[in-house]
């Protein structure tokens, strides 16, 4: 699933983006999902510090805060430099000095539908090329990698451990690793782990901890 923030000071462009974006993922069966519309900066540090938001559609002009949408972009990229950034602005001439931010798209107020279609092409085209991003658990459902902090198998199941919640999926841990990029790895022999997550390893028990203080076995060979 793509999550997808909208933040303009003007609350009214942000719903109506919000309705045109909407219908357009729909029309397109992008499987994507605006988790917030807002007029309020700092209701979107903390999903983006978290890796919440994959994509931060952000007005430019905030006439309401201290910070216009180019410099709360350039604090945001501090603590998260992976989040797709879509600028709304009423004016061409920020485009330039947007690119400091890395910047996905720019759109110009007001927004119309083929800006809006057009966009949701590229978002669909965009992680439909980076499907590294996410792993298919089952027909319906994908995780977001990064989230991912460890697996473990269940029976005939695999429950795959994020911070936020936990999923389950038929495959196997065998079929699940091949799937993974090098950041993973077989602990255990039922038990695969994000080694970005570790915290500490303890030798002396064969365990280690990893983040929500989550705790795993590991073999006597396992190396970060």
């Amino acid at each position: 699933m793509i999550n997808i923030a909208i933040c303009d000071d003007n609350l009214d462009t942000t719903l109506t983006m919000q309705k045109i974006l909407e219908n357009e993922i729909i029309r397109q069966d992008v499987n994507a999902k605006i988790i917030l519309s807002t007029n309020k900066q700092e209701e979107i540090i903390n999903l983006i510090k978290s890796k919440s938001i994959d994509i931060l559609i952000l007005d430019v002009e905030f006439e309401n805060s201290t910070l216009n949408g180019i410099e709360f972009a350039k604090i945001l990229r501090k603590y998260n430099k992976e989040f797709y950034l879509v600028f709304l602005s009423a004016y061409q001439r920020f485009l330039y000095p947007s690119l400091v931010t890395k910047i996905f798209d720019y759109l110009v107020k007001p927004t119309n539908i083929d800006n809006v279609r057009e966009l949701v092409t590229r978002i669909k085209e965009e992680f439909d090329n980076t499907n590294s991003r996410f792993i298919q658990i089952n027909k319906w459902q994908q995780v977001r990698i990064d989230d991912i902090i460890y697996m473990e198998k269940s029976v005939n199941k695999t429950i795959i451990h994020t911070k936020a919640e936990n999923f389950v999926s038929s495959k196997t841990l065998d079929k699940i690793i091949d799937m993974l990029p090098d950041n993973f790895s077989r602990c255990y022999r039922s038990y695969i782990v994000n080694k970005d997550k570790i915290i500490s390893i303890n030798r002396k028990d064969n365990t280690i901890t990893l983040q929500n203080d989550f705790t795993c076995p590991i073999n006597s060979k396992f190396c970060i």
